[in-house]
């Protein structure tokens, strides 16, 4: 089975190894510099391969240094190896490495081996599957879980619950930074909060902005982790003590007396043997969990690989383990013909595997939630979409805008549709909330930035010292690396030739018809959400262990619990959520 379609790697020949250092401290010395490896001269390290003489090396341009225009003597250069896949320059064996930590051969080694396996599918993913197979995303969506079940996954999960999460926090984040910069601007307070907001759940953005963009642009992006992460810390926390749980309780009905009947049901999953002998199960940890997301576009295997990107106190234990595009999840269904699919011979289609499995129950184990509920249970629709329009790229823009328009203004725009004005080009719009005196004076500016060309228009707005980035950019942006969006991600499942070109926005609706209008979805404001409230719940208890946790150590005193009797709207955009969701940005 091939990586992707879109990586290919051919024969390598570099300096570099997995077990061998980074060749930049012998380009830094060539410059005539005095580099160090772990604290010794370059010219005591003796590195295998390398031979005797010294060669004659240019320095190539492997890390571009960026200068601020804060402190124009200011040069600021990192890079790390989960920063290699978005690197302009060389591609060594070591990358390769973290490229077949996301593989679909890795997913089906791991899948095999690990104590608990967990695949958390997009929207974006499951509309691009769904259109492929010509099914609707619910039958889909049951389908592949049927085939994932069958590979060794416990556990598929859709993540309306994170996206609703990343909603309502990036609207509190909004919201704060707002008042913020205006009573800075009338001089009630001395900081200036930064405007306007770029949003940061897209990792081809993030990335390019810490590694390329001027260091002022940081303070612009959003503070929160993409949806995926928040997916991928409640999957390993919340829904991991949920399986504890689950197993502690399988455990008692099988020693108890009082469920005796049941005995021969657990006894295949107790190895068959002397129920006394069933010793009480270890309960998981985060670490010995296994956690895929499948995504629209490659750039979220960068971002599940970022060093923010890992649970507190948990050994190190990374949110998302393993990224796989729609494009690669196909791959995977394909290989299981003939093999975990008996059913249909191998190299069959894999719309037709997914066709001749029979799809999972709703009320079963497999498809479940972040709590391990079931999808028919408080729920008008098994599959929730937080807005009812602009939902292909999260729909931050269109809660946010209407959200926002309704806390600061006291105006209602949750049943009309947002009238957006095209700018430059067809992937950069704005839509504008005016004041409905006679001034008609802009009361908030909203801007979606698609695509790299767009991306660098805003930037040059927001760094060049002569204009007002509020006037010319608005006070939010919504900023994607992929022209069209997520749908249109490079990971999604290819396009017929028919469909390219002129008729791609036919395409991407299509698709966002299937993600809001699909069987089995309903549109449901991310407050409503069934899972919100417990959800909220378990972010502030577990934000407040971690801080409980760090005064017991210095010997402080802890406060009890209010998270219990707290209201939703008390919960949203509080300290401990936003702590405990924070993404760090460098």
């Amino acid at each position: 089975m091939a990586f992707s379609g879109g990586v290919i790697l051919g024969d390598l020949d570099d300096f570099l190894s997995p077990a061998q250092d980074c060749v930049l401290p012998l380009l830094q010395a060539a410059d005539g510099g005095t580099a160090k490896v772990d604290g010794a001269d370059v010219a005591k390290v003796a590195l295998s391969r390398v031979p005797v003489e010294q060669p004659l090396v240019q320095r190539p341009n492997l890390i571009k240094p960026k200068k601020s225009s804060a402190d124009p003597k200011a040069e600021i250069g990192q890079v790390s190896l989960s920063d290699c896949l978005a690197c302009s320059g060389c591609v060594t064996s070591a990358e390769t490495v973290l490229l077949q930590q996301q593989s679909g051969e890795e997913f089906l080694k791991r899948a095999s081996e690990a104590q608990l396996t967990i695949v958390s599918i997009s929207a974006e993913a499951r509309a691009s599957l769904a259109l492929h197979c010509d099914a609707s995303p619910l039958l889909t969506l049951r389908r592949v879980a049927e085939v994932l079940r069958r590979i060794g996954v416990a556990y598929v999960l859709e993540s309306s619950a994170a996206e609703a999460i990343a909603l309502l926090e990036g609207k509190a984040e909004f919201v704060r930074r707002y008042r913020e910069a205006n009573r800075a601007a009338d001089g009630r307070t001395d900081g200036q909060a930064a405007m306007p907001l770029l949003t940061s759940h897209c990792p081809g953005w993030t990335c390019y902005a810490e590694k390329v963009v001027d260091p002022v642009v940081l303070p612009h992006l959003g503070a929160l982790k993409s949806p995926q992460q928040v997916q991928g810390r409640l999957a390993k926390s919340c829904l991991l003590d949920a399986h504890n749980r689950r197993r502690l309780h399988h455990w008692w009905r099988l020693q108890s007396p009082l469920f005796a009947a049941e005995r021969s049901c657990w006894l295949p999953a107790a190895g068959r043997g002397d129920i006394k002998a069933v010793g009480l199960p270890g309960l998981l940890k985060p670490s010995q969990v296994y956690h895929v997301s499948v995504q629209p576009c490659f750039d979220r295997k960068i971002e599940s690989a970022r060093p923010h990107s890992l649970l507190p106190g948990a050994d190190d234990a990374k949110e998302v383990d393993t990224v796989l595009t729609a494009a690669e999840l196909l791959d995977i269904v394909r290989g299981a013909a003939g093999g975990a699919v008996p059913e249909v011979s191998a190299g069959t289609a894999p719309a037709d595997v997914l066709e001749a499995v029979s799809p999972v129950a709703l009320n079963g184990e497999i498809l479940t939630d972040l709590l391990l509920g079931d999808l028919c249970a408080g729920r008008t629709q098994p599959l929730l979409c937080a807005v009812g329009q602009n939902a292909g790229n999260g729909g931050f823009i269109e809660h946010i805008f209407k959200e926002a328009a309704t806390e600061l203004f006291g105006v209602q725009l949750n049943s009309q549709s947002l009238e957006f004005r095209t700018v430059l080009n067809q992937d950069m719009k704005e839509v504008q909330l005016l004041d409905s005196g006679s001034t008609q004076r802009v009361l908030l500016k909203f801007t979606a930035a698609h695509g790299f060309r767009n991306i660098q228009n805003i930037v040059r707005r927001i760094t060049k010292p002569s204009t007002d980035p509020n006037r010319d950019c608005g006070h939010f942006v919504e900023i994607m690396a992929c022209p069209g969006g997520c749908l249109n991600g490079g990971g999604q499942v290819s396009v017929p030739k028919a469909a390219r070109g002129q008729q791609r926005r036919t395409h991407l609706q299509e698709l966002e018809d299937i993600l809001i209008k699909g069987d089995g979805t309903a549109v449901v404001p991310p407050a409503e959400h069934p899972l919100i409230l417990p959800l909220y719940e378990y972010m502030v208890t577990a934000a407040q262990e971690i801080t409980q946790h760090d005064i017991l150590r210095r010997g402080g005193l802890v406060l009890p619990d209010s998270s219990a009797s707290a209201k939703l709207e008390d919960l949203i955009g509080c300290t401990g959520v936003r702590q405990w969701l924070a993404a760090d940005w460098k």
